[in-house]
């Protein structure tokens, strides 16, 4: 090979690295866009138009576009091997000339200096070094590729038709069905992990990664899941008067109470509300609380909360009864209960500085409800758990039983200074612990 022949080979090299480079960016460019950024991006005017419909459509038809990009990525490799390795295997053999080797070593020398030389190159330069800057601006990417790539899929369609074809017939007859990028469907565990990677990226804030989380568990949640129960229950007599109630609401302080036969619970004849009896009171207060009595409507422990929230809308209700199988009291819910699911404990003016989930007692030490979200449990701690924002659990409870299954009762675990002793466990449920945090020094070196 002549020194001429040497130096054209090696500018052919070079546009062929050029193209190859093309190609694999192309591909990962197109694999990493999310077809929704481009269409904000649109939506909002933001760069070119055009292009960004081009690139569009080319996400929305992934798999034809791949095919492209596998063809092109393809074609440059047998053009490179075809010549490139003897090219850069006859620079090395010339170098090894001069040496004192034989020929015959020279070439087999020579020959596999070049291949690796040129395979290095090639992965270098052509693959890793294109791959990392699709992967980290795949948009820009695409902004650059996305016309001459459009120019070379015509060129090529139909061979890549018939590859896409090819391809489809073998997958069926192998027992798969080819991938369809546009009906592309995520499971909730699935669309949480997306949602704290966009957090942890700085997409998504994490407040709105809290209501999504809580938003997935209100669905899977029923009525016997959040009611007050039974033994929680203030109510009134049916025989009480007015003055009765009213001193009974300035007492506990509750909007509402179920009003009962006899004080029987599961005899449960309606609901009063607290300003009906201020307004009663200041009429006649001896009248009995019959008189202001409203119905209460019932549902079903296993009634979803979703269903429950659209019975009180359309039955203009704030409270329902909960029964069991047997027709029996179990609980009540109300609205408020239905709103902290999905926004957490909402404390106004009567409630106590702690809520019924996290209590702390006259000797200093705090229960904590298995039932507490780890949003909450953050929140009244005044700290940030990495243990929780890594879970998909949403109740310490639920985490408790995940991580610690074998935990039995008056058992304790650390986690991040925090000391938890299971304190009440009921039918394989934890619905108690004693929590000990951590001293503000502990804190202070923790965040150090």
């Amino acid at each position: 090979m002549t020194t001429t022949q040497i130096w054209i080979n090696l500018l052919a090299i070079g546009v062929i690295f050029v193209f190859a480079s093309f190609f694999v960016a192309a591909e990962f460019a197109l694999v990493q866009v999310r077809p929704s950024q481009l269409e904000d991006m649109i939506a909002n005017g933001q760069g070119n138009v055009k292009k960004l419909k081009r690139a569009l459509h080319m996400s929305q038809n992934l798999n034809e576009y791949l095919s492209t990009t596998q063809v092109g990525t393809t074609l440059v490799g047998v053009i490179l091997g075809w010549f490139g390795a003897d090219t850069i295997a006859s620079i090395f053999e010339r170098l090894l000339a001069l040496t004192p080797m034989s020929k015959n070593l020279v070439n087999s020398v020579g020959a596999l200096i070049g291949v690796i030389a040129l395979t290095y190159l090639e992965v270098v330069l052509t693959e890793v070094v294109p791959k990392n800057i699709a992967i980290d601006a795949p948009v820009k990417m695409l902004m650059w590729i996305v016309n001459p790539l459009q120019l070379f899929h015509t060129l090529v369609y139909p061979f890549v038709w018939l590859l896409n074809v090819s391809s489809s017939g073998i997958l069926k007859m192998l027992g798969f069905n080819p991938a369809d990028e546009e009906n592309q469907v995520y499971s909730q565990s699935e669309i949480i992990r997306l949602s704290k990677n966009a957090v942890h990226g700085g997409a998504l804030d994490k407040e709105d990664l809290t209501y999504m989380e809580r938003a997935f568990q209100l669905n899977d949640k029923t009525a016997k899941d959040i009611m007050t129960d039974r033994t929680r229950l203030t109510v009134l007599d049916a025989s009480e008067n007015i003055k009765t109630a009213l001193d009974k609401y300035l007492e506990d302080g509750y909007s509402r109470f179920p009003v009962v036969r006899e004080n029987d619970k599961d005899d449960v004849v309606g609901y009063v509300y607290a300003y009906d009896i201020v307004q009663q009171s200041r009429i006649d207060d001896r009248v009995p609380v019959t008189r202001i009595n409203r119905t209460i409507i019932t549902v079903p422990e296993s009634m979803p909360i979703q269903d429950i929230l659209r019975l009180m809308i359309s039955k203009h209700t704030p409270i329902v009864l909960v029964v069991d199988e047997y027709g029996g009291t179990s609980g009540i819910v109300t609205d408020k209960d239905i709103y902290e699911e999905l926004f957490g404990s909402v404390k106004d003016e009567i409630d106590d500085v702690s809520d019924d989930y996290i209590i702390k007692d006259a000797e200093g030490n705090i229960r904590v409800s298995g039932k507490t979200t780890l949003y909450d449990f953050e929140r009244y701690f005044h700290q940030n758990l990495k243990s929780f924002q890594n879970s998909d659990i949403i109740t310490i409870g639920g985490y408790m039983m995940e991580r610690y299954p074998d935990l039995k009762k008056d058992e304790s675990i650390e986690l991040e200074g925090f000391r938890f002793t299971l304190d009440d466990i009921q039918q394989g449920f934890m619905r108690w612990f004693i929590v000990e945090a951590p001293k503000t020094n502990d804190i202070a070196k923790k965040e150090e």
